[in-house]
């Protein structure tokens, strides 16, 4: 049995997710579900990559909606999984994460959003923790701002590409 599979079959698709929290939270993660949508939030290159995943993946996502940051990468990880339907999400709480994730991702706490990246077997290939990695350097705050404003969009769907695309690529090189 696969815990990553039992786990994911707990979780929630975004709809649900959407459902909880106040009303101003709720107004926040559908604002940025509509970026995520609307023309030019995402460069060309970044979808066409999107569509080149040959493979299936799930990502199991905790997260809770009076996060910030969940309203931004979630509404990313919607859109990925409404672009290639190869793709699928399940949401899970903070607390759940904490029981049953934290350990085996190696981490010594759960900032949300976190993601385990899944190939189809439900094995884990990588991982996505809070923010795009293009804010790590981000010494003047700036990037940050843009972020917030769901400026980095693009940035948090190349980030969960990048795993996946690496993972094919080792597939590859393994003949399988």
């Amino acid at each position: 049995m696969n815990r990553y599979k039992d786990i994911f079959a707990t979780g929630k698709h975004f709809n649900a997710f959407l459902l909880e929290g106040l009303e101003s939270e709720k107004a926040s993660a559908i604002e940025f579900a509509n970026k995520a949508r609307s023309t030019g939030t995402f460069a060309a290159p970044t979808l066409e990559r999107l569509s080149q995943i040959r493979g299936k993946y799930h990502l199991l996502v905790a997260a809770e909606i009076w996060c910030p940051d969940c309203h931004i990468n979630v509404a990313v990880m919607d859109f990925m999984c409404e672009a290639q339907p190869k793709i699928d999400l399940a949401i899970v709480s903070k607390g759940r994460a904490e029981n049953d994730l934290q350990d085996s991702l190696g981490l010594d706490s759960i900032l949300v959003p976190v993601v385990a990246i899944l190939d189809e077997g439900y094995n884990l290939i990588g991982t996505f923790v809070e923010r795009p990695k293009v804010l790590l350097n981000d010494t003047t705050g700036q990037a940050m701002l843009r972020y917030r404003a769901g400026n980095h969009m693009d940035d948090t769907l190349q980030d969960l590409l990048e795993v996946m695309e690496q993972h094919e690529r080792n597939q590859d090189m393994q003949g399988k």
